[in-house]
């Protein structure tokens, strides 16, 4: 049987302690309890015996805010992560977008959030995968079964966040419907989780959101919600780091490496419903 750490047990241990500013806004800083004994030498560190950790809080599962604590599946992972290492872990809020910019000024030493590991992405950070999904279109109720290929988006709104690889998706395929003299596919700018919000208003014809969170979204819409068709262009999901901070880029791989292989890694994903993600093994800059 597969060992669980309760996740009572991080939230106790997790306290909002202040705010830093960071990225041209303010950064909320949360700091995990942890033992800075024993770190290894020449990591590069943004603060001495601290594991400084950028993410986005408004992804669940994978990372996000309840009643003033810092939860979800990157969390505990981060946390595992740095204590292996003998660091402390302090979570900083920055805005997505400015997320691989702050670790590439080493205003942070990890980008811990669910950002997609692509080529394009690489030029500015190192990847260490750690998870596996892909994107899902999401409808209202009805029969939307025509809309499971992409070439008869054409003409339609797609709610999706701009930046990311799902939008790169409603984008690309907007670009492929006007070079046949077809209509665009207009892409409707929402925040995370909130392309829902625009289906069922009727601004939307179709959402755009990553998995695991668009599982949730359906799981928890009362039977309003449904998937149409199948995820796309699954990839990994990775931590980035500076590219000139290739030690803590390595130990931190090791540390996730070690993780997976003691069982903690999946009992994390397991607490957290998101086990079809798992990656047996981890990769730097695995990404296309």
């Amino acid at each position: 049987m597969r060992r669980r750490r309760p996740l009572a047990v991080l939230a106790a241990a997790a306290a909002v302690t202040a705010l830093a500013a960071g990225c041209g806004s303010q950064a909320g800083t949360t700091t995990t309890a942890g033992s800075a004994a024993g770190a290894p030498a020449g990591l590069s560190l943004v603060a001495d015996g601290v594991l400084t950790i950028g993410t986005d809080p408004t992804y669940p599962p994978m990372e996000y805010e309840e009643g003033g604590t810092l939860k979800g599946a990157n969390v505990e992972i981060l946390t595992d992560v740095a204590r292996r290492l003998g660091l402390r872990p302090q979570f900083q809020t920055v805005a997505f977008a400015d997320l691989r910019p702050a670790a590439a000024a080493h205003t942070i030493d990890v980008v811990g959030a669910s950002v997609t590991d692509k080529a394009v992405r690489q030029k500015d950070v190192d990847f260490v995968d750690v998870f596996y999904a892909g994107e899902q279109i999401i409808a209202g109720t009805g029969d939307h079964s025509a809309w499971t290929t992409p070439g008869n988006w054409c003409g339609l709104r797609i709610a999706a966040t701009a930046g990311t690889s799902t939008s790169d998706i409603v984008t690309g395929q907007s670009a492929l419907c006007t070079a046949v003299g077809k209509p665009p596919v207009t892409l409707v700018d929402v925040p995370y989780l909130k392309s829902v919000e625009e289906v069922r208003a009727g601004r939307a014809d179709l959402g755009a959101e990553g998995l695991p969170a668009a599982a949730k979204l359906i799981a928890d819409s009362g039977g309003t919600l449904q998937a149409v068709g199948k995820p796309w262009q699954a990839q990994p999901w990775g931590y980035g780091f500076a590219k000139d901070r290739t030690a803590l880029r390595d130990a931190v791989q090791q540390a996730l490496q070690a993780a997976i292989a003691d069982g903690t890694y999946d009992a994390i994903l397991e607490e957290y419903g998101v086990s079809d993600g798992a990656l047996h093994t981890t990769a730097v800059n695995g990404g296309a």
